[in-house]
């Protein structure tokens, strides 16, 4: 069981919260052992979202793929043998649309592409309306329904966690199901959303491609 407590922002893709905030980020997380391994693409490009995990750059498929989010997803894919061409959020999102691989099923597949809205103030209007700002990868589901996902954050190349049974619970029996994606200001506007679960709006299975 996961038992970490994680507050992450997204440098790149959100501004980043006191260090102190930070406990123990992945000390205990060990991926459960798979008792019939199944090789399918997805399966590949989460083994390769976890082999980057503190990572300092992001190199595959040849080249180096930016320090950011999506450079991040592009650099998972890419050790996995698929091109996802550079693109950045808001193109993978319309590249997963144009291709039929998006889907908002809360059980998704290990590889999926996870894409969340307002994990930031993008344009600094102060409002609840900056779309696409942020990806992660699908690296495991529990049995429980939360999702481990592997992204670039504030904190470099980390997991973090999603449960879309519970979507505005951070904590439920002391049990983490949805990480802190958004900091939490004192000049933010009521109604202001802060969690994974919250803050998700979709997820592409791009590995399909070679399925």
């Amino acid at each position: 069981m996961l038992n970490v407590l994680l507050m992450l922002a997204l440098t790149g893709c959100a501004h980043q919260i006191p260090r102190d905030t930070m406990k123990q980020l992945t000390a205990e997380y060990t991926l459960p052992r798979r008792k019939v391994r199944r090789f399918y693409p997805g399966i590949e490009v989460a083994e390769a979202a976890e082999a980057f995990i503190g990572a300092s750059r992001l190199r595959a498929g040849g080249r180096s793929h930016r320090y950011d989010c999506s450079g991040f997803v592009n650099a998972a894919y890419a050790r996995a043998g698929i091109d996802l061409e550079g693109l950045n959020s808001a193109a993978l999102y319309a590249r997963a649309k144009k291709q039929n691989v998006f889907h908002r099923r809360r059980v998704p597949r290990p590889g999926d592409v996870a894409f969340f809205d307002n994990t930031w103030d993008k344009n600094g209007d102060r409002r609840f309306n900056d779309k696409l700002t942020h990806v992660a990868v699908v690296e495991h589901v529990g049995d429980n329904g939360t999702i481990t996902l592997v992204h670039k954050g504030g904190r470099g190349v980390t997991r973090t966690t999603m449960n879309l049974r519970h979507r505005h619970k951070n904590k439920v029996d002391g049990v983490l199901l949805n990480s802190f994606l958004r900091v939490r200001k004192s000049s933010d506007r009521r109604r202001v959303k802060y969690l994974t679960g919250e803050l998700w709006t979709g997820f592409a299975s791009f590995w399909k491609a070679r399925d």
